[in-house]
């Protein structure tokens, strides 16, 4: 065995020469201690129930969700794009939506929860409603198309009534002297 002087060695630690390694591998495990109780607290008090709403008194059948959804997401489309037209005129698309289909606006709210909960009755609603909402896209798409097909034959109309006023208003004259 090695002699070394009791001033190199306290307690059976070399005080000129330390393993750096020693000290952070000690502090690294501790601090994954910390760590792994941490997340084990945490993950204990996550847990949770989740409460899901109950089936309302009033549940709105499912088609007629649908079209209630179509309805409102129609009026927010609306109020996005004339906010102020609606408001001036005094408009309240919610209250004609819950007039239309006969809910208020509980009704509604608690139907959305319900639904939303069950995932599988709220996807089917949520396809039917893009399915119509596609629908009612494609046929505006279509009026647009016809409407401007219509003003290009207005607009040429009018340029070969114009051309034909204009011709009648050279030869007239020509043929009167």
């Amino acid at each position: 065995m090695k002699m070394t002087s009791k001033k190199t060695l306290i307690r059976g630690k070399n005080l000129f020469w330390s393993d750096p390694w020693e000290k952070s591998n000690k502090q690294l495990l501790v601090l994954s201690k910390y760590a792994l109780s941490i997340f084990l607290a945490l993950g204990l008090f996550a847990c949770q129930d989740v409460v899901r709403p109950d089936i309302p008194e009033e549940i709105i059948p499912e088609a007629k969700m649908v079209d209630v959804l179509v309805e409102a997401y129609i009026g927010n489309a609306a109020r996005s794009n004339n906010n102020r037209v609606l408001r001036m005129g005094g408009v309240q698309l919610d209250s004609i939506l819950y007039a239309k289909y006969e809910i208020d606006s509980l009704q509604f709210a608690q139907n959305t929860a319900y639904y939303a909960s069950q995932i599988d009755p709220y996807m089917r609603i949520l396809e039917q409603a893009e399915t119509k909402l596609s629908g009612v896209k494609k046929s505006l798409d279509s009026i647009a198309l016809i409407d401007a097909e219509q003003q290009k034959k207005d607009k040429d109309s009018l340029l070969d009534s114009a051309k034909t006023n204009v011709l009648n208003q050279k030869i007239i004259p020509a043929i009167s002297q």
